[in-house]
């Protein structure tokens, strides 16, 4: 074992304040959250701890209490939002080595071509209202769209 990892494994247990403020954050979510295990990039990890972190965030995921020693990095998820947290993370191509909250979320992953993302809630809506057919614009739905229900009904 080289003297990095022997400081790593020492500094990372050290890491009280991200524990501290991880217990915090879970008394306030009520939720002590689901761990989620990445191996360090310099170990032969595909993704660094920041880039899993900002894949989530954009897709409406809180994380909290980082921690990391000489092979992994360490991060916790709500428990009700860890199955999504684990499919975005699967779809984005993270190794993950925690435990599998959702065995299928695996399979979702390999059904999907690689660099295929789900839509986050972030983004809204599609903006065109295409066609199932021949994906061409209904013009009528589209000048009615912003109009409500009564358009709606009326258009049925």
């Amino acid at each position: 074992m080289k003297i990095d990892d022997i400081y790593d494994n020492i500094a990372g247990s050290l890491n009280y304040l991200d524990v501290l403020e991880g217990i915090i954050r879970g008394l306030v979510y009520g939720d002590l959250g689901y761990q989620m295990i990445l191996r360090r990039v310099d170990k032969g990890g595909s993704h660094r701890m920041s880039e899993a972190i900002d894949i989530l965030k954009g897709y409406g995921v809180n994380t909290f209490w980082y921690g990391f020693d000489a092979q992994n990095m360490y991060f916790r998820v709500k428990k009700r939002q860890a199955r999504w947290a684990e499919y975005v993370l699967l779809h984005a191509g993270v190794e993950l080595l925690n435990p599998a909250f959702d065995h299928r979320n695996a399979g979702y992953a390999a059904s999907h071509a690689p660099g295929w993302m789900p839509r986050p809630w972030s983004a809204g809506p599609k903006q065109t209202i295409e066609n199932a057919t021949d994906g061409a614009v209904d013009p009528e739905a589209e000048r009615n769209k912003d109009k409500g229900i009564l358009a709606w009904l009326d258009s049925l």
